[in-house]
């Protein structure tokens, strides 16, 4: 996920993503396998549990036979939708005014992707009735004013989540996709979505890992009409927030104040371009990010969204360009403080539910700080997860009030986490209290009901029981597959942001060639201190996590850097926490090693990580090969350059490939080989000496790192940051001729983003710093025709013949003796030089259909296989850091807490 200053790819996706094609379909159908689940109890169980309401629910018996007059006939849904729409607005008429929803038939209205700068990555949709915020109306087609929405069937064999067939995922998928949005455009931590099949009814919520689906609602029933009404009462009055339930109480919308605060104090600030950013402000929020090393909650407001992972059951990560909000509240408004100097900075805010099983990233930041890594890498500033923090003090409430129970002449007394006043304020930090939730009301409460919280004051209600937790379980850390099965705890999510200081735009912006290269070597001498001074390994070099730093300082080195630790290693051994036993689940292979996936963008993966084998363990060689691969892509579609009678944009359809493993990995096989080898075949960047031979000495690098077998004549030769940063700085020293203003458009027809491609899961059943079996390489020998691997090969004898259409027959069967694949396997990949038709890219929002074991993203969560790189052999699987110990245990405990019924759940 690219922070940068714009999306890393903005380039047209093609018209299949525009329309519900055959592969969207399959992606949707391939991100909800396995993700929506029957809640095990009643309807009124998931109401009450799921949907907590602040006031009792009485229904009013005039709602009795609303739906009398709606009687929906298959092909005439459209026609009976008055009736269905008077009697929804019946069913809410005895609400408050302030609470009432409006319903509107929105079916023959296209909403587009709830962000305009990404809607031409995202077909549009049709919700077919939807619900506004409680006492609003729903003025245009626009998903800022959609609190849910209704999907409409005729018939109840339109009832999709009991049965299968493409026919049902498509009905299940329009309400998946309108969750999605939901989420998306409101910061919910879960939206709710109904489905009428017929006369009957199911409600589904959808959070970041599945969808609990109610039991089905009988229309035609007094017991299911008051079933539906008593959701909508629940729904219009939340127990945390002022709107509707599972909305985040550290967001709220950004007030016409709001928008001329941002206006000038970027303006103050001279920030660069910034009257393009302010555009679309409607879309913007305001939110708390929790800052774990101070335990403060600091204000920011969003106000440009630089990219967005669409996809529902992901970690759904936002990037946005914001700034600290420094005013304080004064009489009931906010005014700027006096303690301020100067203007705001804008900064980059990120937010993302990371696996629980996961290292928040922003722990491997803290590792950087801590290190003095800040060369080549971005700066966070502050973060931390709202997930942990909150099931910590659920779990803190949950056992003072069983204490409390047991012991009635004791009142509930926690002492405080830190002190939480933001740091805008100017009244002197209070003394310590024994309020129990003072970071948990600054955090989560500070706009409940609607009010702001007064300067220096935790709360915005005065009258909340300040010990008690209202909510039946946490909501920024994910707990739906927990109520099917506590088994499944790896499967949650928790919420976090983090902020960084730094800002950059996309390699594929660059200016000149000599630019992108200089950002690149930039990054690969982070990626070196990080790894050497901090041990923490990247894992994911991909085209967006490099950037060209906006604005470069006098600094050395200051060109580029490397961000998003998303999927990091951190070789350390954290403090052991007190109590904690030597063979807890995490130190030896327990799920929290096992149940994660191994992930990163697959098209810049090495080839030995593509066609991985069990005993694989990602090292630091293998993201050096990344380097090498990000710069291809980038050359490929934005330069001028040619292999023989290939054009750059042929080579790059061919080059990267999702199609299968094998196919993958001969291409980059095929690639350097032709570049090194084969007379007639070198890789030539136009008019640029200087870049051409710096890829073919890339390329010698790179060929050299492959994984050869046992009897190779020529060794493996891995890469190093030496080495690479020897060859990228020769290739820039003065005496070195570039050309300038050489960036050039790409003109594929199909540019796909290669964030569209699904993340490699790759399961490799060994455990993280288990010996390698001496068996090792004859397995390894045994999966070559199953598993292609590049090796090293000496330069060919026979010269090139035949015609220009094809490759050398002997520089095939070279390649297929040292690596045991199929001669026609080879042959298939670089036989013709005509560019191979590719599947065209689908919705943005799902992983593509892809035929790769490797490629295809993990249903289940539950891909096997090492997520830490070792030194040595039988070293014992470490954890990265006491946040994460502390976040993978909770999940643990709340799985057993909702095994025996303590989250008020007697179905969970």
């Amino acid at each position: 996920m690219s922070i940068s200053t714009r999306s890393c790819c903005s380039t047209s996706y093609g018209s299949d993503v525009r329309k519900d094609s055959q592969t969207v379909k399959k992606a949707w159908e391939n991100e909800l396998k396995g993700r929506i689940q029957a809640y095990p109890g009643t309807v009124d169980d998931f109401i009450t549990n799921l949907v907590p309401c602040t006031t009792p629910f009485t229904f009013d018996p005039a709602a009795k036979w609303v739906f009398w007059a709606y009687k929906p006939e298959v092909g005439k849904e459209v026609s009976s939708y008055p009736h269905l729409l008077a009697g929804l607005k019946k069913l809410v008429a005895a609400f408050e005014t302030d609470r009432k929803l409006s319903f509107r038939d929105t079916s023959n209205l296209p909403l587009d992707f709830p962000f305009p700068a990404f809607k031409d990555q995202h077909h549009e949709t049709r919700p077919d009735i939807s619900i506004s915020f409680p006492g609003e109306t729903i003025p245009s087609r626009a998903w800022q004013h959609i609190a849910s929405v209704i999907e409409v069937k005729a018939s109840e064999g339109d009832d999709p989540f009991p049965r299968s067939g493409q026919k049902h995922v498509a009905t299940a998928a329009q309400l998946a996709k309108n969750a999605r949005n939901l989420m998306l455009a409101h910061g919910f931590l879960a939206s709710f979505v109904i489905g009428i099949y017929g006369r009957t009814a199911r409600i589904a919520r959808f959070d970041h890992t599945c969808a609990l689906v109610s039991p089905r609602i009988d229309l035609e029933r007094v017991d299911g009409v008051k079933a539906l009404q008593k959701f909508f009462w629940h729904f219009t009055h939340p127990v945390v927030g002022s709107t509707v339930a599972c909305n985040d109480p550290t967001v709220s919308r950004l007030s016409a104040a709001d928008h001329a605060w941002i206006r000038t104090e970027l303006q103050k600030a001279n920030a660069k371009d910034w009257e393009q950013h302010v555009g679309d402000l409607a879309n913007g929020r305001r939110i708390e990010v929790y800052d774990e090393e101070t335990r403060q909650s600091v204000p920011y407001l969003l106000y440009h969204l630089i990219d967005v992972n669409g996809r529902l059951f992901s970690r759904a990560t936002m990037v946005w360009r914001a700034i600290e909000d420094t005013r304080i509240w004064k009489d009931d408004e906010l005014v700027c403080s006096p303690a301020r100097s100067g203007p705001v900075k804008p900064q980059i805010v990120k937010e993302a539910w990371r696996q629980v099983v996961r290292t928040a990233e922003a722990d491997f930041y803290r590792q950087l700080n801590k290190k003095g890594v800040q060369t080549g890498v971005a700066t966070m500033v502050c973060g931390g997860d709202l997930g942990i923090l909150e099931i910590d003090l659920w779990q803190k409430i949950d056992e003072q009030q069983r204490n409390s129970q047991s012991d009635p002449s004791s009142p509930p007394h926690l002492e405080p986490e830190a002190s939480t006043s933001s740091r805008a304020s100017t009244a002197p930090a209070p003394e310590p209290t024994p309020d129990p939730l003072s970071v948990y009301y600054t955090t989560f409460c500070c706009f409940r009901n609607g009010r702001p919280p007064t300067a220096g004051d935790g709360t915005s209600d005065t009258d909340q029981k300040p010990w008690n937790f209202d909510l039946p379980r946490p909501q920024h850390q994910t707990c739906s597959m927990l109520l099917v099965d506590p088994q499944l705890w790896y499967l949650e999510r928790s919420h976090m942001r983090m902020v960084i200081d730094k800002v950059g735009r996309p390699l594929t912006q660059f200016t000149c060639t000599r630019e992108l290269i200089e950002a690149v070597r930039d990054a690969v001498l982070g990626h070196k201190r990080a790894w050497e001074d901090a041990r923490v390994l990247h894992r994911d070099i991909s085209v967006g996590n490099i950037l060209i730093t906006d604005e470069p300082t006098d600094e050395p080195n200051s060109a580029g850097f490397l961000h998003d630790f998303d999927y990091s290693s951190m070789e350390c051994e954290p403090e052991r926490l007190p109590g904690e036993d030597a063979h807890d689940e995490g130190a030896d292979g327990g799920p929290d090693v096992r149940q994660k996936e191994r992930t990163g963008t697959y098209y810049f993966m090495a080839v030995e990580l593509v066609t991985a084998t069990p005993g694989t363990i990602h090292d630091c060689h293998h993201d050096l090969e990344s380097f090498y691969w990000v710069i291809i892509w980038v050359i490929l579609r934005h330069t001028s350059c040619h292999r023989g009678l290939l054009s750059g944009s042929i080579l790059c359809e061919r080059l990267f490939k999702w199609d299968t493993d094998t196919l993958a990995a001969a291409e980059k096989s095929s690639f350097l080989a032709l570049n090194l080898f084969v007379p007639g075949q070198n890789f030539v960047i136009d008019n640029n000496p200087t870049l051409t031979k710096l890829i073919k000495e890339l390329s010698a690098l790179v060929w050299q790192n492959q994984v050869v077998p046992e009897d190779s004549p020529v060794p493996q030769i891995k890469l190093t940051h030496d080495t690479l940063l020897d060859a990228l700085n020769a290739a820039l020293a003065p005496d070195q001729v570039w050309p300038t203003n050489d960036w050039q458009r790409c003109t594929m027809l199909d540019d796909h983003d290669p964030r569209t491609v699904p993340p490699a899961v790759i399961s490799i059943p060994q455990a993280v710093g288990a010996p390698v079996s001496p068996a090792r390489d004859a397995f390894h020998r045994q999966m070559h025709t199953a598993h292609p691997m590049a090796t090293v090969m000496p330069k060919p004898t026979v010269p090139l013949q035949g015609a220009a259409h094809s490759e050398p027959r002997e520089l095939l069967r070279a390649i297929a003796s040292r690596t045991g694949r199929q001669m026609d396997t080879v042959a298939e990949a670089a036989s013709s030089m005509r560019p191979m038709k590719r599947q065209k890219t689908g919705d943005n929002t799902a992983p593509l259909a892809s035929g790769s074991n490797s490629a295809k993203t993990s249903q289940a969560g539950a891909s096997a296989g090492p997520s830490q790189p070792r030194r040595g052999t039988g070293t014992r699987a470490r954890r990265s850091a006491n946040t994460r110990q502390a976040g993978s245990r909770a999940s643990k405990r709340l799985a057993e807490k909702t095994s025996r019924g303590s989250l008020k759940s007697k179905d969970a």
